[in-house]
């Protein structure tokens, strides 16, 4: 519910019970007097709106040379002057009866009453706190609205920067691994189309995976990984005898856990990029583990860097990893990544904290 809903309606019956909550028991009611009694009301409520309506939006679009305090304050000097006088006008024209402080009730004719200007100065200060609680009020309403306005663009802007990341993961799949797969197929067609047949189911799973899994904003910890063994099993068709790939996957049964879609498949990737060279023997292990506190994948490596005129997309993959992480494991990940200095390959260890699971 807005808060305007609440608001307005208390606002509009305040200032048509107002002027007849401080009627006493002896004193009759007039519409002349009913209107006298309604400027004070009438003028928070103005205050109100101006502030909630006008001068608070304005003052935050940059709109006005002055602030709202400065703004405020010649508005409540303003509306002080205009109660008083009317305040006064009734005091002089309008016959009445009235208190006098430490007395019995007293009747005097309009001409004959005297002013008192200690009793109006009261009055006017009295009225300049009424004033402020009510600009008061409308600026913590409007502020309110605001923050929470910017709070929900900064949630759209985040997750509109995250579905761009996603669909740049989608596209990170190179077009030349989808056509070389292809053509892999294709010869498996003549050598075992069993082979060819299981392969073209893979790159299926692949695409469904990426297409149509990928759009919640978290996937099961399970899909993630066939998605990854799928992409293995696909890369080792073009890879040479000399090439080593060792996936395990631990996964309990029952397991609940999820994870972000496609966050650990720039690190595959690089492991095939920068892991695998066409003379030398070459070794890429990938290790994916759940249990109930944390998910955990480990990818070990040769390293063959690329040369110096050899650079294409380097880096890119492991900025968009640290990003994803940022956003979606904000202080509850932990990963290392680099050379190690004892077997001289490159090892990339990514940690989740995940909530607990509920298995039934």
């Amino acid at each position: 519910m807005k808060i305007s809903t609440i608001i307005h309606p208390i606002a509009v019956v305040a200032w048509m019970l107002f002027p007849i909550m401080f009627v006493g028991p002896d004193e009759k009611i007039t519409l002349e007097r009913y209107l006298f009694r309604s400027c004070m009301p009438f003028m928070m409520v103005l205050l109100f709106y101006l502030n909630y309506l006008w001068v608070v939006p304005k003052c935050i679009a940059g709109q006005f040379r002055l602030n709202v305090l400065h703004i405020n304050v010649i508005m409540v000097i303003t509306a002080c002057a205009i109660v008083t006088s009317v305040r006064a006008y009734e005091f002089m024209v309008s016959p009445s009866h009235f208190m006098i402080p430490g007395g019995a009730p007293h009747h005097e004719p309009p001409h004959e009453r005297h002013f008192s200007w200690m009793f109006f100065i009261f009055t006017m200060l009295r009225d300049a706190l009424n004033f402020i609680f009510a600009a008061l009020i409308a600026y913590s309403l409007r502020m309110t609205s605001h923050a929470h306005r910017l709070e929900h663009e900064r949630h759209e802007a985040e997750v509109a920067r995250r579905d761009a990341e996603l669909n740049g993961l989608r596209l990170q799949i190179s077009p030349h691994f989808l056509l070389n797969t292809l053509n892999n197929i294709y010869a498996l067609t003549a050598i075992s189309s069993d082979r060819a047949q299981q392969a073209i189911i893979q790159l299926s799973q692949l695409l469904r995976h990426m297409l149509y899994e990928t759009q919640q904003g978290m996937v099961d910890f399970t899909s993630e990984c066939k998605f990854i063994s799928s992409y293995v099993d696909l890369m080792k068709l073009r890879m040479a005898h000399n090439v080593k790939v060792d996936v395990e996957i631990v996964i309990p049964e029952n397991d609940k856990s999820q994870v972000a879609p496609l966050l650990f498949i720039s690190l595959v990737e690089n492991a095939f990029k920068h892991g695998v060279s066409s003379t030398e023997p070459s070794t890429i292990s990938i290790h994916l583990k759940a249990t109930a506190s944390e998910i955990r994948c480990e990818i070990v490596n040769t390293n063959f860097p690329k040369t110096s005129n050899d650079r294409s997309g380097h880096g890119i993959g492991l900025q968009q990893v640290q990003q994803r992480l940022n956003s979606v494991y904000p202080g509850k990940y932990s990963w290392s990544h680099g050379v190690s200095e004892e077997d001289g390959m490159y090892h990339s260890e990514i940690v989740l904290q995940t909530p607990p699971q509920h298995l039934p």
